[in-house]
Protein backbone atom coordinates (compact mmCIF):
# COMPACT_ATOMS: atom_id res chain seq x y z
CA UNK A 1 0.00 0.00 0.00
CA UNK A 2 3.04 2.14 0.36
CA UNK A 3 3.49 3.21 -3.14
CA UNK A 4 -0.47 2.74 -3.62
CA UNK A 5 -1.98 5.84 -6.00
CA UNK A 6 -3.89 7.75 -3.76
CA UNK A 7 -7.95 8.53 -5.06
CA UNK A 8 -7.33 12.30 -4.87
CA UNK A 9 -4.45 11.61 -7.49
CA UNK A 10 -6.43 9.16 -9.90
CA UNK A 11 -6.16 6.10 -7.96
CA UNK A 12 -8.95 3.79 -7.07
CA UNK A 13 -10.74 4.79 -3.43
CA UNK A 14 -10.82 2.36 -0.65
CA UNK A 15 -14.64 2.48 -0.42
CA UNK A 16 -16.98 3.21 -3.06
CA UNK A 17 -20.13 2.88 -1.28
CA UNK A 18 -22.27 4.67 1.47
CA UNK A 19 -21.69 4.03 5.16
CA UNK A 20 -25.03 2.43 5.99
CA UNK A 21 -24.41 1.26 9.55
CA UNK A 22 -27.09 2.88 11.71
CA UNK A 23 -25.35 5.64 14.19
CA UNK A 24 -28.30 4.76 16.48
CA UNK A 25 -31.05 1.79 16.40
CA UNK A 26 -34.42 2.85 16.05
CA UNK A 27 -37.12 0.03 16.72
CA UNK A 28 -40.49 -1.42 18.21
CA UNK A 29 -39.52 -0.03 21.65
CA UNK A 30 -39.18 3.65 20.58
CA UNK A 31 -42.27 3.83 18.62
CA UNK A 32 -44.24 2.11 21.81
CA UNK A 33 -42.94 4.95 23.94
CA UNK A 34 -43.57 7.69 21.79
CA UNK A 35 -46.98 6.64 21.04
CA UNK A 36 -47.81 6.08 24.58
CA UNK A 37 -47.34 9.23 25.48
CA UNK A 38 -49.45 10.80 22.25
CA UNK A 39 -52.28 8.68 22.75
CA UNK A 40 -52.57 9.93 26.45
CA UNK A 41 -51.53 13.58 26.15
CA UNK A 42 -54.82 14.81 26.94
CA UNK A 43 -54.88 13.51 30.65
CA UNK A 44 -51.12 12.40 31.10
CA UNK A 45 -49.04 15.21 29.11
CA UNK A 46 -48.50 18.02 32.16
CA UNK A 47 -47.55 15.00 34.71
CA UNK A 48 -44.40 14.23 33.49
CA UNK A 49 -44.21 10.03 34.20
CA UNK A 50 -41.71 9.45 31.35
CA UNK A 51 -39.28 12.23 32.56
CA UNK A 52 -39.78 10.98 36.03
CA UNK A 53 -38.88 7.16 34.86
CA UNK A 54 -35.86 8.76 32.41
CA UNK A 55 -34.65 10.72 35.65
CA UNK A 56 -34.45 7.87 37.71
CA UNK A 57 -33.22 5.01 35.31
CA UNK A 58 -30.05 7.96 34.42
CA UNK A 59 -29.47 8.42 38.36
CA UNK A 60 -29.57 4.47 38.86
CA UNK A 61 -26.96 4.20 35.88
CA UNK A 62 -24.56 6.91 37.70
CA UNK A 63 -25.44 5.75 40.87
CA UNK A 64 -26.31 9.23 41.74
CA UNK A 65 -29.26 10.32 44.11
CA UNK A 66 -30.71 12.83 41.87
CA UNK A 67 -30.70 13.32 37.66
CA UNK A 68 -32.52 16.40 36.78
CA UNK A 69 -33.46 16.67 33.03
CA UNK A 70 -33.14 19.63 31.02
CA UNK A 71 -33.80 21.00 27.04
CA UNK A 72 -30.24 20.20 25.90
CA UNK A 73 -26.92 20.15 27.43
CA UNK A 74 -26.22 23.60 26.91
CA UNK A 75 -29.25 24.04 29.35
CA UNK A 76 -27.84 21.42 31.75
CA UNK A 77 -24.71 23.69 31.86
CA UNK A 78 -26.37 26.88 32.68
CA UNK A 79 -28.42 25.26 35.82
CA UNK A 80 -25.49 23.39 36.71
CA UNK A 81 -23.20 26.64 37.10
CA UNK A 82 -26.46 28.27 38.37
CA UNK A 83 -26.74 26.17 40.95
CA UNK A 84 -24.29 27.70 43.13
CA UNK A 85 -25.49 31.61 42.44
CA UNK A 86 -22.40 32.89 42.09
CA UNK A 87 -21.55 36.67 41.95
CA UNK A 88 -21.23 38.36 38.76
CA UNK A 89 -17.41 38.56 37.80
CA UNK A 90 -16.56 35.42 39.25
CA UNK A 91 -14.31 32.98 37.25
CA UNK A 92 -14.72 29.65 36.41
CA UNK A 93 -12.03 27.79 34.99
CA UNK A 94 -12.34 25.65 31.71
CA UNK A 95 -11.48 24.65 28.32
CA UNK A 96 -11.57 26.66 25.26
CA UNK A 97 -11.41 23.77 23.13
CA UNK A 98 -15.19 22.52 23.73
CA UNK A 99 -18.88 23.31 22.35
CA UNK A 100 -19.82 26.80 22.94
CA UNK A 101 -22.39 25.57 25.02
CA UNK A 102 -19.80 24.95 27.71
CA UNK A 103 -19.14 28.71 28.14
CA UNK A 104 -22.31 29.81 27.36
CA UNK A 105 -24.24 28.82 30.93
CA UNK A 106 -20.61 30.43 32.83
CA UNK A 107 -21.55 33.87 30.50
CA UNK A 108 -25.25 33.81 31.30
CA UNK A 109 -24.40 33.78 34.59
CA UNK A 110 -22.89 36.77 34.03
CA UNK A 111 -19.53 35.29 35.33
CA UNK A 112 -15.97 35.16 33.32
CA UNK A 113 -14.76 32.02 32.01
CA UNK A 114 -10.62 31.20 32.41
CA UNK A 115 -9.11 28.94 29.79
CA UNK A 116 -6.33 26.62 30.92
CA UNK A 117 -4.01 24.97 28.23
CA UNK A 118 -3.90 21.04 26.98
CA UNK A 119 -2.64 18.57 28.11
CA UNK A 120 -0.53 17.28 24.82
CA UNK A 121 -1.12 13.56 25.80
CA UNK A 122 -4.27 13.01 26.25
CA UNK A 123 -6.08 16.52 24.55
CA UNK A 124 -7.96 17.43 27.75
CA UNK A 125 -7.28 20.23 30.46
CA UNK A 126 -3.71 20.53 32.25
CA UNK A 127 -4.30 19.84 35.66
CA UNK A 128 -1.18 22.46 36.33
CA UNK A 129 -2.24 25.11 34.04
CA UNK A 130 -5.81 25.02 35.89
CA UNK A 131 -3.71 25.45 39.13
CA UNK A 132 -1.89 28.48 37.58
CA UNK A 133 -4.88 30.22 36.27
CA UNK A 134 -6.47 30.15 40.22
CA UNK A 135 -6.99 33.55 41.51
CA UNK A 136 -8.82 35.20 44.41
CA UNK A 137 -11.79 35.53 42.13
CA UNK A 138 -11.90 31.66 40.66
CA UNK A 139 -14.89 29.84 42.00
CA UNK A 140 -15.25 26.35 40.52
CA UNK A 141 -13.47 24.00 37.78
CA UNK A 142 -15.19 22.84 35.08
CA UNK A 143 -13.39 20.13 33.00
CA UNK A 144 -15.03 19.13 30.06
CA UNK A 145 -14.22 15.23 29.09
CA UNK A 146 -13.33 15.49 25.36
CA UNK A 147 -14.65 13.54 22.54
CA UNK A 148 -15.78 10.96 25.43
CA UNK A 149 -11.81 10.85 27.08
CA UNK A 150 -12.25 11.19 30.47
CA UNK A 151 -9.84 13.82 32.20
CA UNK A 152 -7.37 13.74 34.73
CA UNK A 153 -9.59 13.70 37.68
CA UNK A 154 -7.73 12.96 40.67
CA UNK A 155 -5.60 15.88 39.80
CA UNK A 156 -8.49 17.78 39.41
CA UNK A 157 -10.18 17.26 42.29
CA UNK A 158 -6.86 17.35 44.34
CA UNK A 159 -6.18 21.16 42.87
CA UNK A 160 -10.10 21.43 43.70
CA UNK A 161 -10.06 20.28 47.38
CA UNK A 162 -6.92 22.17 48.46
CA UNK A 163 -8.23 25.27 47.14
CA UNK A 164 -11.37 24.60 48.08
CA UNK A 165 -13.44 24.98 44.54
CA UNK A 166 -16.50 22.84 43.39
CA UNK A 167 -15.72 20.62 40.14
CA UNK A 168 -18.56 20.86 37.43
CA UNK A 169 -18.03 18.35 35.06
CA UNK A 170 -19.24 18.47 31.40
CA UNK A 171 -19.59 14.99 30.26
CA UNK A 172 -21.91 15.79 27.01
CA UNK A 173 -19.14 13.94 24.99
CA UNK A 174 -18.37 11.20 27.52
CA UNK A 175 -21.34 9.25 28.70
CA UNK A 176 -20.61 6.59 30.49
CA UNK A 177 -17.05 7.03 29.79
CA UNK A 178 -14.84 5.83 32.83
CA UNK A 179 -11.97 7.34 34.99
CA UNK A 180 -10.78 4.53 36.97
CA UNK A 181 -13.75 2.93 37.47
CA UNK A 182 -16.13 5.68 38.32
CA UNK A 183 -18.39 6.66 35.86
CA UNK A 184 -17.77 10.47 34.77
CA UNK A 185 -19.98 13.04 35.99
CA UNK A 186 -19.76 11.51 39.66
CA UNK A 187 -16.84 12.10 40.50
CA UNK A 188 -17.13 16.40 41.13
CA UNK A 189 -20.02 18.13 43.32
CA UNK A 190 -21.84 17.96 39.67
CA UNK A 191 -22.30 16.39 36.14
CA UNK A 192 -23.89 18.19 32.79
CA UNK A 193 -24.52 16.06 29.99
CA UNK A 194 -25.97 16.66 26.38
CA UNK A 195 -28.07 13.83 24.58
CA UNK A 196 -28.97 15.97 21.19
CA UNK A 197 -26.05 14.05 19.15
CA UNK A 198 -24.68 12.58 21.51
CA UNK A 199 -24.07 8.68 22.34
CA UNK A 200 -27.50 8.50 23.38
CA UNK A 201 -29.63 10.98 21.12
CA UNK A 202 -33.12 12.12 21.91
CA UNK A 203 -31.95 14.67 19.21
CA UNK A 204 -32.38 17.50 21.63
CA UNK A 205 -32.70 17.56 26.08
CA UNK A 206 -29.92 17.07 28.76
CA UNK A 207 -29.40 15.73 32.08
CA UNK A 208 -27.45 17.02 35.37
CA UNK A 209 -26.75 14.41 37.83
CA UNK A 210 -25.73 15.14 41.63
CA UNK A 211 -25.59 13.31 45.06
CA UNK A 212 -26.00 17.13 46.88
CA UNK A 213 -29.20 17.90 47.85
CA UNK A 214 -28.75 21.34 47.86
CA UNK A 215 -27.30 21.87 44.43
CA UNK A 216 -30.03 19.14 43.01
CA UNK A 217 -32.61 21.54 44.41
CA UNK A 218 -31.24 24.75 43.23
CA UNK A 219 -30.34 23.43 39.68
CA UNK A 220 -34.17 22.18 39.48
CA UNK A 221 -35.23 25.49 40.60
CA UNK A 222 -33.05 27.13 38.50
CA UNK A 223 -33.90 24.70 35.12
CA UNK A 224 -37.89 25.52 36.23
CA UNK A 225 -37.79 29.60 36.48
CA UNK A 226 -36.62 30.10 39.01
CA UNK A 227 -38.37 27.93 41.09
CA UNK A 228 -37.90 27.03 45.15
CA UNK A 229 -38.43 23.67 46.00
CA UNK A 230 -39.56 22.69 49.78
CA UNK A 231 -40.15 19.58 51.85
CA UNK A 232 -39.23 16.14 50.75
CA UNK A 233 -36.58 16.45 48.36
CA UNK A 234 -36.62 13.58 46.24
CA UNK A 235 -40.34 14.25 46.28
CA UNK A 236 -40.97 17.45 45.42
CA UNK A 237 -38.38 17.07 42.21
CA UNK A 238 -40.76 14.62 40.63
CA UNK A 239 -43.88 16.48 38.69
CA UNK A 240 -46.23 13.94 39.32
CA UNK A 241 -45.25 13.99 43.21
CA UNK A 242 -49.02 13.59 44.88
CA UNK A 243 -48.47 15.67 48.42
CA UNK A 244 -44.46 15.67 49.72
CA UNK A 245 -42.56 18.90 48.56
CA UNK A 246 -44.00 22.24 46.76
CA UNK A 247 -42.72 24.35 44.08
CA UNK A 248 -42.87 28.27 44.83
CA UNK A 249 -42.29 29.85 41.30
CA UNK A 250 -40.43 33.04 40.46
CA UNK A 251 -38.14 32.88 43.46
CA UNK A 252 -34.82 33.93 41.51
CA UNK A 253 -33.37 34.71 38.50
CA UNK A 254 -33.41 31.45 36.50
CA UNK A 255 -34.16 30.11 32.98
CA UNK A 256 -36.87 27.66 31.47
CA UNK A 257 -34.59 24.11 30.24
CA UNK A 258 -37.22 21.80 30.96
CA UNK A 259 -37.25 18.25 28.99
CA UNK A 260 -40.52 17.49 27.50
CA UNK A 261 -42.21 13.86 27.46
CA UNK A 262 -41.91 12.88 23.74
CA UNK A 263 -37.97 13.69 24.24
CA UNK A 264 -38.22 11.62 27.58
CA UNK A 265 -39.74 9.01 26.21
CA UNK A 266 -36.94 8.17 23.58
CA UNK A 267 -34.56 8.43 26.43
CA UNK A 268 -36.63 5.45 28.36
CA UNK A 269 -36.52 3.23 25.06
CA UNK A 270 -32.61 4.49 24.41
CA UNK A 271 -31.25 3.81 28.00
CA UNK A 272 -31.77 0.22 27.24
CA UNK A 273 -29.18 0.15 24.90
CA UNK A 274 -26.68 2.79 26.16
CA UNK A 275 -24.00 0.21 27.75
CA UNK A 276 -24.56 -1.32 24.20
CA UNK A 277 -23.79 1.89 22.26
CA UNK A 278 -20.90 2.47 24.30
CA UNK A 279 -19.38 -0.83 23.67
CA UNK A 280 -19.89 -0.80 19.84
CA UNK A 281 -17.66 2.47 19.81
CA UNK A 282 -15.10 0.68 21.86
CA UNK A 283 -15.13 -2.54 19.63
CA UNK A 284 -14.97 0.46 16.91
CA UNK A 285 -12.33 1.82 18.26
CA UNK A 286 -10.06 -0.77 19.08
CA UNK A 287 -10.29 -1.88 15.03
CA UNK A 288 -9.09 1.81 14.19
CA UNK A 289 -6.61 1.53 16.81
CA UNK A 290 -5.36 -1.63 15.11
CA UNK A 291 -5.52 -0.73 11.67
CA UNK A 292 -3.57 3.02 12.46
CA UNK A 293 -0.92 1.44 14.91
CA UNK A 294 2.47 2.63 14.08
CA UNK A 295 1.35 4.33 11.27
CA UNK A 296 4.04 7.37 10.40
CA UNK A 297 2.46 10.75 11.00
CA UNK A 298 -0.44 9.93 13.02
CA UNK A 299 -1.40 9.47 17.06
CA UNK A 300 -4.48 7.85 18.40
CA UNK A 301 -3.77 6.53 21.57
CA UNK A 302 -5.02 9.31 24.04
CA UNK A 303 -6.69 7.44 26.50
CA UNK A 304 -4.68 6.74 29.84
CA UNK A 305 -4.86 2.81 30.43
CA UNK A 306 -7.01 2.85 33.32
CA UNK A 307 -9.67 4.62 31.54
CA UNK A 308 -12.67 4.15 29.75
CA UNK A 309 -13.29 6.13 27.21
CA UNK A 310 -16.92 6.54 25.09
CA UNK A 311 -16.04 7.78 21.72
CA UNK A 312 -18.66 10.11 20.91
CA UNK A 313 -15.94 10.78 18.13
CA UNK A 314 -12.94 9.46 17.35
CA UNK A 315 -9.88 11.57 17.80
CA UNK A 316 -6.62 11.46 15.67
CA UNK A 317 -3.59 13.87 14.98
CA UNK A 318 -1.01 14.15 12.43
CA UNK A 319 1.93 15.13 12.09
CA UNK A 320 2.83 17.62 9.61
CA UNK A 321 6.43 17.29 9.65
CA UNK A 322 5.76 13.42 9.21
CA UNK A 323 3.62 13.93 6.05
CA UNK A 324 4.49 17.21 4.64
CA UNK A 325 0.64 18.14 4.80
CA UNK A 326 -2.03 19.98 6.99
CA UNK A 327 -5.03 18.15 9.08
CA UNK A 328 -7.03 19.55 5.78
CA UNK A 329 -5.35 18.30 3.13
CA UNK A 330 -5.30 15.03 5.19
CA UNK A 331 -9.07 15.02 5.44
CA UNK A 332 -9.61 15.77 1.92
CA UNK A 333 -7.13 13.22 0.93
CA UNK A 334 -9.29 10.66 3.07
CA UNK A 335 -12.67 11.94 1.93
CA UNK A 336 -11.23 11.16 -1.29
CA UNK A 337 -11.24 7.39 -0.69
CA UNK A 338 -15.13 7.42 0.15
CA UNK A 339 -14.37 7.55 3.94
CA UNK A 340 -16.58 11.03 4.21
CA UNK A 341 -16.95 10.85 8.20
CA UNK A 342 -13.24 12.28 8.72
CA UNK A 343 -13.44 16.20 9.62
CA UNK A 344 -10.55 18.45 10.93
CA UNK A 345 -9.19 20.15 12.11
CA UNK A 346 -11.88 20.67 15.29
CA UNK A 347 -12.85 23.87 15.89
CA UNK A 348 -11.45 24.98 12.66
CA UNK A 349 -8.13 24.57 14.58
CA UNK A 350 -9.01 27.61 16.80
CA UNK A 351 -9.81 27.58 20.62
CA UNK A 352 -12.88 29.28 22.15
CA UNK A 353 -11.32 32.60 22.96
CA UNK A 354 -10.35 33.49 19.06
CA UNK A 355 -13.93 33.68 17.76
CA UNK A 356 -15.26 36.84 18.17
CA UNK A 357 -18.25 36.43 21.12
CA UNK A 358 -14.01 36.78 23.23
CA UNK A 359 -11.72 38.38 20.82
CA UNK A 360 -14.37 41.38 20.14
CA UNK A 361 -16.53 40.88 23.21
CA UNK A 362 -19.48 40.91 21.75
CA UNK A 363 -21.74 40.17 24.78
CA UNK A 364 -23.97 42.51 26.09
CA UNK A 365 -24.93 45.20 23.40
CA UNK A 366 -21.70 47.59 23.41
CA UNK A 367 -21.14 46.64 27.52
CA UNK A 368 -18.78 44.24 26.91
CA UNK A 369 -19.73 42.86 30.28
CA UNK A 370 -18.92 41.01 31.98
CA UNK A 371 -15.30 41.27 30.51
CA UNK A 372 -15.30 44.85 31.20
CA UNK A 373 -17.37 45.45 34.54
CA UNK A 374 -19.95 48.51 35.37
CA UNK A 375 -17.22 51.05 35.89
CA UNK A 376 -15.30 50.46 32.69
CA UNK A 377 -12.47 48.19 34.75
CA UNK A 378 -10.96 45.50 32.33
CA UNK A 379 -11.21 42.11 33.87
CA UNK A 380 -10.33 39.94 31.65
CA UNK A 381 -8.68 40.41 27.73
CA UNK A 382 -9.22 37.24 25.47
CA UNK A 383 -6.78 38.86 22.80
CA UNK A 384 -4.04 39.05 24.52
CA UNK A 385 -4.23 35.35 25.69
CA UNK A 386 -2.12 32.67 24.64
CA UNK A 387 -1.79 28.68 25.27
CA UNK A 388 0.67 27.61 23.80
CA UNK A 389 0.53 23.79 23.91
CA UNK A 390 -3.53 24.05 22.66
CA UNK A 391 -2.41 26.77 19.95
CA UNK A 392 -0.09 24.31 18.61
CA UNK A 393 -1.58 20.95 19.15
CA UNK A 394 -5.78 22.10 18.04
CA UNK A 395 -4.86 22.72 14.22
CA UNK A 396 -3.44 19.04 14.18
CA UNK A 397 -6.71 17.28 15.91
CA UNK A 398 -9.08 15.97 13.59
CA UNK A 399 -11.92 13.29 14.13
CA UNK A 400 -14.08 10.29 12.85
CA UNK A 401 -17.34 10.73 13.33
CA UNK A 402 -18.93 7.16 15.09
CA UNK A 403 -21.82 5.06 14.75
CA UNK A 404 -23.51 2.74 17.32
CA UNK A 405 -24.52 0.57 14.31
CA UNK A 406 -21.04 0.73 12.30
CA UNK A 407 -19.87 -3.01 11.02
CA UNK A 408 -16.41 -4.11 11.30
CA UNK A 409 -15.69 -4.12 7.48
CA UNK A 410 -17.00 -0.34 7.97
CA UNK A 411 -14.59 0.49 10.45
CA UNK A 412 -11.83 -1.81 8.75
CA UNK A 413 -12.22 0.97 5.77
CA UNK A 414 -12.29 4.02 7.50
CA UNK A 415 -8.60 2.48 9.43
CA UNK A 416 -7.33 1.50 5.46
CA UNK A 417 -7.94 5.02 3.95
CA UNK A 418 -6.49 6.80 6.85
CA UNK A 419 -3.43 4.12 6.47
CA UNK A 420 -3.05 4.74 3.01
CA UNK A 421 -3.27 7.92 3.09
CA UNK A 422 -0.28 8.78 5.94
CA UNK A 423 1.95 6.26 4.12
CA UNK A 424 1.86 7.65 0.99
CA UNK A 425 2.69 11.27 2.23
CA UNK A 426 4.96 10.02 4.94
CA UNK A 427 7.09 8.12 2.53
CA UNK A 428 7.19 11.19 -0.11
CA UNK A 429 8.04 13.90 2.10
Amino acid sequence: MKNEKLAIDGGTPVRSTPFTGPKHFWGDEDIRQVTEVIKTAPETWSKGHKIRAFEEAVAKRHGVKYAISTDSGSGAIHSAVGAFDFEPGDEIITTPVTDIGTVQGILLQNLIPVFADWDAETLNTDPEDIERKITDRTRAILPVHLFGNPCDMDAILDIAKRHNLPVIEDCSQAHLAEYKGRVVGTMGDIGAMSMGGKLLSLGAGGMIVTDDDDLARRAKGHSRKGSEFSGDLLTSLRPTAEGGGTEKGYSFLGDFHTMNELTAALGLAQVQRWDEYRDRRLVSAGILNEELYEVPGITTKFVRDDDIASYWVYPYKIDEDVLGISCEEFVEAVRAEGIDLIFGPYLKGQPLYKYPVFADERTYGTSRYPFVDENGNRRVDYKSLSLPVMERELPKVGWVTFRSGFSEDEVRDIGVAMRKVALHYAARS
